[in-house]
């Protein structure tokens, strides 16, 4: 929730290590392997845990997002298909789905954030990460209305503010890049 990927992975394997059954702490490994752009070592991740864990949306869903940013989009649908019959209620599995269908181009994305957004109401932390998904496709105006929104939820955590300044500054707003700056800043 702060940014910090690489601490987040060393934490999370460090969870592995004391508890290998943890299924949360595998999804999430390869989620901040994502985040790291390191999509090689997150689909290795993601394989060795969906060993373990055939059945688990999470894992499948992660796997469905290492999948689209490597460009193998059937491969993605067919896990993303699989993590929502699994218990695809989750924000993530929602989220995941949405990313899925941008890499695939299809308009049908914005119907699967919005159910991620209904599992989670009001929760900056799933408002943060679509836009974020937004930001890689490079969709920075549906990124900037989502930052809005988590910064409304949220106006004391830097990140978003920071976040927000850089999509406004990808969008050309200058002056209001360089606010969220300030606030990010403060």
């Amino acid at each position: 929730a702060n940014g910090n990927f690489e601490p987040a992975l060393r934490l999370y394997s460090r969870v592995l290590e004391y508890n290998p059954q943890n299924t949360g702490a595998w999804s999430s490994q390869v989620r901040m392997l994502i985040e790291l752009a390191e999509y090689g070592e997150a689909k290795l991740w993601a394989e060795k845990a969906l060993e373990r864990f055939p059945q688990d949306a999470e894992l499948l869903a992660a796997k469905a997002v290492v999948l689209a940013r490597l460009g193998d989009a059937e491969g993605a649908m067919a896990f993303s298909d699989a993590s929502i019959e699994g218990r695809g209620d989750t924000p993530y599995v929602w989220l995941a789905r949405g990313e899925v269908l941008l890499a695939r181009k299809e308009p049908r994305a914005d119907y699967c954030f919005e159910k991620a957004f209904l599992a989670a109401p009001r929760d900056w932390f799933v408002l943060w990460l679509a836009a974020r998904i937004r930001s890689f496709y490079r969709q920075f105006a549906q990124a900037l209305k989502l930052l809005k929104l988590a910064v409304e939820l949220n106006a004391g955590h830097f990140l978003l503010w920071l976040e927000l300044g850089a999509c406004q500054a990808s969008l050309g707003l200058v002056g209001p890049a360089e606010f969220s700056y300030r606030q990010a800043q403060e």
